[in-house]
Formats: C-alpha cells, structure tokens, sequence
C-alpha cells in the first residue's frame, strides 16, 4: 500500500467518524428542564424547611397535645347553696346578701385535674363571661311568695351560667380519642342574680 493510498483511506475515515458524532444522537446536546432528569421525568424534591420542622401536628393530622371536649351544654342557673331558702306553698321567702359576697361552681371528675385549666378551656371554647366564682358588687335581695297551686318552692342569690359534661383527653398514633379524665360542671357566668321556682 502506497502512502497516497493510506492518506486518504484514513482522511475518509475521519469525515465518517465526525458526520456520525456530529448528529443529535448524542444526550449531551439535548436540553434538559429543571427539575427533571435526562429523560424528562420529575426529580423528587425535598420537603421546604418549614414543611419539614413543623411538629405541632400528629403525623396522622390528629393534634398530640391533651385537650378537653364538651357535650350537653345548657343555659342554667348557678345558685349559691348558702344563699338559698325553701319553703311550701303560701310562704313568703327572703334572701338578701352584702357586697363582697362570693360563691363557686361546681365540677366533678373522676381524677385529680387542676380546676383552673379546666374552667380556662370552657371559657375559651363556651363562653367568654364563664368562671369558676362570682362576687356581689352591690347588696342586692328579694322576696317571692310560694304560689298556693304549687306545693313547695325556692327563692336563690346566684348567676345565669351553663351546665355541661366534659372530658380531658388526647389523640393516640392511631389518631384515636383516649379519655383520661370526664366528669360535669356547672358555673356561673352573668352578674348576680336572684331566681326562683
């Protein structure tokens, strides 16, 4: 084989190699889109950093941190026990009291449970005017006579309030409610008040 021959054997070897290389075969010539990979599917991005620390919130969506919920509230009055007289039909009662006088709720449980959360929550979820005592800030009384069609009856210092079952509890992994505590309420809300039946 000559050397002219070999020139140009090798010279259209060469052209061959570079028309192939210079087609759209190669992936580096193709524009890829943020976010995706070389075939053009998502990349899986990591949570946002806020996504990420939250931890106020049960993995399942249920809140972990104990709470209380309430049923069967009704409006009702809060009498106060010392300020309460009875009599029978035809007499007539009286009750007065003097400023400064206070008189409590009440509320049962089944466990030992801090009173003042307690009342805190109901104020929160039932009514802002709810606590667990109430004050004269006046000296108020009355009278009222027992009605002759009514055998016997009642005349009482106290405070329109609520009556209300509740229960203490939180959410388990399985997001179910788990009781550790129930009982009942009744407190007082409004100003004094006199009531009778």
């Amino acid at each position: 084989m000559n050397a002219s021959f070999a020139r140009v054997c090798t010279a259209a070897a060469l052209t061959a190699f570079l028309a192939v290389g210079a087609g759209p075969a190669f992936a580096a010539d193709t524009v890829t889109s943020v976010g995706t990979d070389q075939s053009g599917k998502a990349i899986p991005q990591a949570p946002a950093d806020a996504d990420a620390a939250d931890t106020t919130v049960h993995p399942d969506g249920c809140p972990p941190d104990p709470t209380f919920s309430f049923s069967n509230v009704k409006s009702t009055f809060v009498g106060d026990k010392s300020k309460t007289v009875y009599g029978q039909s035809g007499v007539t009662l009286s009750v007065s009291v003097a400023k400064g006088h206070t008189w409590t709720g009440t509320i049962s449980y089944a466990a030992k449970l801090s009173e003042s959360i307690l009342v805190a929550s109901a104020e929160e979820t039932i009514s802002g005017s709810i606590s667990y005592a109430k004050t004269t800030t006046v000296t108020l009384g009355g009278t009222w006579k027992v009605p002759a069609n009514q055998k016997d009856g009642w005349l009482a210092l106290g405070s329109k309030g609520y009556s209300f079952k509740w229960q203490r509890g939180s959410y388990n992994g399985a997001c179910k409610w788990i009781v550790s505590n129930h009982g009942t309420a009744k407190l007082p809300a409004l100003s004094p008040y006199i009531a009778h039946s």
